[in-house]
């Protein structure tokens, strides 16, 4: 049978995952000098990101809420502690010490109501004073303003047309939006694009790592290792001179508004 993006009984938890790199970066920038110990990473999927922070900071606390259980599976040897359900169950539940910092990775997309979701974290006793390293995929990126303009959409299983996305956002939306909800931008970035355009296609070569469960496979690939060294960096400067054009996902750094 032909697999479609739509059809979730061919695939429960269908993502390739790696570190957000620009995240990353400016969590070292913004936290590792500070006193910062305890991480919460909402919707941590099988851990990429977690193993990049592991590899700047051994001693980091690192707490893990997902709700697919086969990614949870996967994230287990990466965190300290992991919750396998929704935000509201694991801050109605969980017993857990205040946080630093919190990590949103490509998830107020997925909330039905991002500004209780967003709310719920700002104004929790243990989340309310870290700081957020929040990404959200860019609708105003340029290939989609091309597709949209040939009348093109395709649901996809990753990606900016993720089959589960539920709210769509510019980076002017974005800041809208954490303005709405007392969240103040402290720095912001963008990961680069023209590679990504063409993930559709590239993601083809990992469709049987995605089968046998191993979703952290493309950190293995010697293909990928060399993109980030030598094409990467370059590709993210160019594309963060045009942030609202040439990034993929918009990357942002915050604080609760006083």
């Amino acid at each position: 049978m032909k697999r479609y993006a739509l059809d979730y009984d061919q695939d429960d938890y269908a993502y390739i995952e790696r570190a957000n790199r620009t995240l990353v970066d400016l969590f070292r920038r913004h936290a590792l000098g500070a006193d910062i110990h305890r991480v919460l990473d909402v919707g941590a999927g099988a851990g990429a990101n977690a193993q990049a922070l592991r590899e700047l900071r051994k001693d980091l606390y690192l707490i893990a809420v997902e709700p697919n259980a086969q990614a949870t599976r996967q994230a287990q040897r990466h965190f300290d502690q992991v919750h396998t359900g929704d935000l509201s169950s694991f801050l109605g539940s969980a017993q857990f010490d205040p946080v630093h910092a919190v990590i949103l990775s490509d998830v107020v997309e997925h909330i039905e109501n991002p500004v209780a979701f967003l709310r719920a974290l700002r104004a929790d006793p243990r989340t309310r004073d870290a700081l957020f390293f929040i990404s959200v995929p860019n609708y105003a990126v340029w290939y989609n303003r091309v597709r949209t303009a040939l009348g093109r959409f395709e649901y996809g299983f990753s990606g900016l047309y993720d089959r589960t996305h539920l709210r769509f956002f510019t980076r002017r939306s974005l800041f809208t939006l954490f303005e709405h909800v007392g969240l103040r931008v402290i720095e912001s970035s963008c990961t680069p694009s023209l590679v990504q355009s063409l993930a559709p296609w590239l993601r083809r070569a990992f469709e049987g790592d995605v089968t046998a469960g191993n979703h952290l496979s493309l950190a293995d690939s010697k293909a990928f290792r060399a993109y980030q060294r030598l094409v990467e960096p370059l590709e993210s400067r160019v594309c963060q001179s045009f942030p609202e054009l040439l990034g993929f996902q918009i990357v942002t750094v915050l604080r609760r508004a006083e």
